[in-house]
């Protein structure tokens, strides 16, 4: 299969590569009409992390497991919150989204010192336009990050932190029907007002 070490992302406060994923799905809100299910492999270094993705139309959902518990990120912009599920504790947390969010295919940093398409690749099946950019700071003095962009999907597909070698991508596309349950919070849970171990601000 994948000669990497896999291991699934643990529940919030176990781990901070949760918060660079969250992160990443904020930073990925498809456009409008978007309704496609797959498979997410995050990469740093020698891990490897794997999860599940789902949109509908800007709706995302998330999901990772592993021996800790399950975890389920939903990103809902038409209420303007995103909710964390932990099904196995019957939890959710509830936050406000971020008043920026990208109303674009792809949202570069306000703190890029560059932006520039230098092709177009196939990417799982695919044309994705590649996107250079680099942002000011990094172990070097500039972290240089690539994109590819998935125009018929409306976000990027594959993503690239050089600094940090690390590396997102979506595989094994599915463009069908999602149901509308898997954004909704499940009947019966219950609202927690903080992750364990992680306050609230850290979320904001």
């Amino acid at each position: 299969m994948h000669s990497a070490r896999l291991r699934f992302l643990p529940p919030p406060g176990r781990c901070c590569l949760f918060f660079t994923l969250l992160a990443i799905l904020l930073a990925a809100v498809p456009v409008s009409g978007a309704e496609f299910s797959a498979e997410m492999w995050l990469k740093e270094g020698e891990k490897t992390i794997l999860g599940r993705l789902y949109v509908q139309n800007s709706k995302m959902r998330q999901e990772f497991l592993d021996d800790d518990g399950h975890t389920v990120t939903i990103i809902r912009p038409d209420k303007k919150v995103m909710w964390v599920v932990l099904p196995d504790k019957r939890l959710y947390m509830e936050m406000p989204l971020p008043r920026r969010l990208p109303g674009q295919f792809l949202q570069i940093p306000p703190d890029a010192a560059t932006k520039r398409k230098v092709g177009t690749d196939m990417v799982n099946g695919y044309p994705a336009d590649r996107y250079e950019v680099t942002l000011l700071g990094g172990r070097r003095g500039g972290a240089r990050q690539t994109y590819w962009l998935a125009e018929k999907l409306g976000m990027p597909i594959k993503m690239v932190w050089h600094d940090r070698q690390m590396t997102l991508e979506y595989r094994a596309i599915k463009e069908v029907k999602v149901a509308d349950r898997l954004f909704e919070i499940p009947p019966g849970f219950q609202k927690q007002t903080e992750p364990s171990g992680e306050p609230l601000k850290r979320w904001e």
